[in-house]
């Protein structure tokens, strides 16, 4: 008998505790993002991952529908415009709107042109490639022969080998899962280093694989690593990192630029709100690449 109560306390006190929980999660979201924050999130949990977290993502995503429609899926500005894209998510559902409009990355953007236009690189590199908005742009713009994407969400690779066959790139690119040491080494094997140009996105994984045998391998290659530094809760691995790479690169940092909506003429319809809606790319905080390249 007294054991059956006993067993009674644990169960109740582990379905207090799981309740307690829950309730504080949601508070959270609700502290957070308001009611319509918390009903995304209870869809989001329980019946189908919509992609999105409040009322502004919502709004961002409807945007971004009626941009694809208007520009029928293609990028309408800037140095990638023409390229393809579906309307189609795998990692991102808020940002089509920068995206179609070419304003995404913006600065990744130039900065890739810029260094292509200096070295000649004959091979474009994309670890956390996505949809592949960067590697098969540049690809169809012929400023790489060709292209290797590493992307580990499955979505994401389908989508990133349906763009590019409607881009009519998929004969120069490869398309691969894991992006580490090993899988790179292989993939890589036949490459002249010095040939490579390599565009990082990794959502903090970046200072996992820039360890010191990564950067001595790979010294002759040149990177662009957008930095997730608060997706770490180790900051020794952020030092780790930076003393990595000054160590056997010259480094550079690129930051983010601002967009002026005022700027496309497509939008003069929408209003302020709107418009720069439009420019967000859905990021966190203000964030900056890391250009590595080769010390001589």
């Amino acid at each position: 008998m007294y054991f059956e109560y006993f067993l009674v306390t644990i169960v109740t006190l582990l379905i207090f505790l799981r309740i307690k929980k829950k309730i504080l999660k949601y508070k959270s979201i609700f502290n957070l993002n308001g009611f319509d924050g918390v009903y995304l999130y209870f869809v989001n949990k329980n019946f189908t991952n919509t992609g999105l977290s409040n009322f502004i993502d919502k709004k961002k995503n409807i945007l971004g529908k009626e941009i694809s429609k208007i520009s029928n899926n293609k990028i309408l500005y800037g140095p990638y415009s023409g390229t393809k894209i579906l309307s189609s998510y795998g990692w991102s559902n808020i940002d089509f709107c920068p995206k179609y409009l070419g304003s995404y990355e913006y600065q990744v953007q130039k900065k890739i042109i810029d260094l292509n236009k200096k070295k000649k690189f004959d091979y474009f590199i994309d670890l956390g490639a996505a949809e592949g908005y960067h590697i098969i742009s540049l690809l169809k713009k012929k400023l790489f022969k060709q292209g290797l994407a590493f992307e580990i969400n499955k979505k994401s690779r389908e989508i990133l080998k349906k763009n590019a066959q409607i881009n009519k790139i998929n004969k120069r690119i490869r398309i691969y899962r894991d992006a580490n040491l090993s899988s790179l080494k292989n993939a890589l094997r036949d490459f002249n280093h010095r040939k490579l140009l390599f565009l990082v996105d990794i959502e903090g994984q970046e200072y996992d694989l820039f360890n010191k045998e990564f950067c001595k391998f790979f010294s002759k290659g040149t990177f662009i690593i957008e930095e997730h530094p608060f997706n770490i809760s180790n900051k020794r691995k952020i030092k780790n990192f930076n003393q990595n790479i000054k160590k056997y690169y010259n480094v550079e940092i690129l930051k983010d630029t601002p967009k002026n909506p005022f700027n496309f003429s497509i939008l003069e319809k929408y209003s302020d709100d709107e418009k720069y809606l439009m420019m967000s790319e859905g990021r966190p905080e203000s964030m900056q690449w890391v250009i590595l390249q080769p010390k001589k």
